[in-house]
């Protein structure tokens, strides 16, 4: 089709976007690009999670308004499939980023930081996270974890339990940091139990997460040992979750996972899933049976870094997953 009289009113956008694309900055590129896709962000999005790339609303808005810059390896991923979806030049939308930014006492990339692309608003989980001590966390080896999770009859969460053993790669930690879904945001209780007190606790309730810091009291030597229990008590009316799984970002020797419901209430199927894939994405799977006490127990061994859990489906009603 020919050229309309209107056509000549989309050259100067596209020059100007051109025009940012070769010198940028970032935001500003991407504000042009999406102008001239005219696509929304919920349609951008729609089109993202299509492509395996979960990104929230308010992390594309904090991408364009420079608020946020795109660092985890899942937001770097998605901004490959953005330059897709707005059809513009492959890299060209990458090559404008540049290193991650300084932000408080501390800049090296961390373990801990990287947990953040486990989570949909990973611009804000790390913003989170960066309150804490970020050096400390790559010295701590994760030998044990083990976590239980009990479902009421109401068919929601109630409460975990989490005992959680490392040991001191180098002198210095001390400290461990948890993360912790949070719905409604923010409205969870992280208490310490044994070997550990509660320190700092930031709630993020853009991102709808709560980050608490679980102090040690003493810092450690390198070879030290810690045994540490936590419990975290979720709020009536309580979470209508499906599944559990814990977020490894290093590698661990052992993780236990109890899923306990309560009697006569009981779930027609469990899975536990494992996947090497941060955002939501099939793994290996496979079928467990409750035991004679109404429990799906598992346990992974010599685990890479991954997603480890359990999802259960209640008679009568489809499966839900998280995604």
């Amino acid at each position: 089709m020919a050229p309309g009289p209107t056509e000549p009113d989309t050259v100067p956008a596209r020059t100007e976007l051109d025009r940012l694309l070769a010198s940028g900055p970032f935001p500003a590129a991407l504000r042009a690009a999406i102008r001239a896709s005219g696509l929304g962000l919920d349609r951008i999005r729609h089109r993202l999670r299509s492509r395996g790339a979960s990104v929230s609303l308010a992390s594309l808005s904090g991408w364009q308004s420079g608020r946020h810059q795109p660092e985890s390896a899942a937001s770097l991923e998605a901004v490959t499939a953005l330059e897709e979806i707005l059809g513009v030049e492959s890299g060209a939308l990458r090559a404008l980023l540049g290193p991650r930014r300084r932000r408080g006492r501390r800049a090296a990339p961390s373990p801990l930081l990287e947990r953040a692309d486990f989570f949909e608003d990973d611009e804000s989980v790390v913003d989170a996270l960066r309150q804490f001590d970020v050096d400390g966390d790559g010295s701590l080896l994760r030998l044990s974890m083990h976590n239980r999770v009990r479902v009421g009859r109401n068919r929601r969460v109630r409460s975990l339990w989490n005992r959680t053993v490392l040991r001191a790669a180098a002198d210095g930690p001390r400290g461990f940091v948890v993360v912790y879904d949070a719905e409604p945001a923010g409205a969870i209780a992280i208490r310490p139990l044994r070997g550990c007190v509660l320190g700092r606790t930031v709630v993020d309730r853009r991102a709808r997460v709560v980050v608490a810091e679980l102090l040690f009291g003493h810092a450690l030597r390198c070879g030290d040992i810690v045994v540490m229990e936590h419990a975290v008590d979720f709020p009536s009316p309580f979470p209508p979750d499906q599944f559990w799984e814990t977020r490894m970002t290093g590698p661990v020797r052992e993780c236990v996972l109890e899923i306990e419901f309560t009697r006569p209430v009981l779930p027609a199927r469990c899975v536990q899933f494992e996947s090497s894939a941060p955002a939501a994405a099939a793994g290996r799977e496979r079928v467990i049976a409750l035991d004679g006490f109404g429990r799906a127990c598992t346990v992974g061994l010599d685990l890479d870094p991954c997603r480890f859990g359990v999802r259960w489906e209640w008679p009568g009603s489809p499966a839900r997953v998280r995604g």
